[in-house]
């Protein structure tokens, strides 16, 4: 791996603030007017990314966060987003909700926290074939989209 420049790692660094590339290149004290394209250069840059996942490994590590507990946790979402409740209404009469007989659920969370959770296991299984123990964090919680 090439050395990163002090440049480079406090960008890195700033890219942890927000996940936003072009603020961080700002930040890090690069040109205003091409801070997106530097961003989406740097984070191309195997070894910006190297560094960038061994810090979020690190700050994973210290709470407690693997793909497991990731997992569980959009489980969880799904669950919440599949859990009926009921429609409320209001009376007039008497003056508050009540519940009309309609029950509803969040389709749109139920099927993104699948969609997540079936990113994730392909993902898994793909670095299992692979077996090269490389981890790409960020790939990890933001299922590969980026904003530079």
């Amino acid at each position: 791996m090439k050395e990163l420049s002090e440049k480079q790692k406090k960008f890195v660094h700033e890219w942890l603030i927000d996940h936003c590339g072009t603020r961080a290149a700002i930040r890090a004290g690069y040109s205003e007017k091409s801070a997106a394209q530097t961003a989406s250069r740097l984070m191309k840059d195997p070894a910006v990314r190297e560094y960038r996942d061994a810090l979020l490994k690190e700050e994973f590590d210290s709470m407690g966060i693997t793909r497991h507990s990731l997992a569980v946790e959009v489980w969880r979402v799904y669950e919440r987003c599949a859990a009926a409740k009921p429609v409320l209404e209001w009376d007039s009469n008497l003056r508050e909700y009540v519940e009309s007989g309609q029950w509803q659920f969040d389709a749109k969370g139920c099927l993104k926290a699948l969609a997540m959770l079936h990113d994730m296991v392909e993902r898994m299984d793909a670095r299992e074939d692979a077996d090269d123990g490389a981890d790409d964090y960020e790939t990890m919680l933001t299922g590969g989209s980026r904003e530079f």
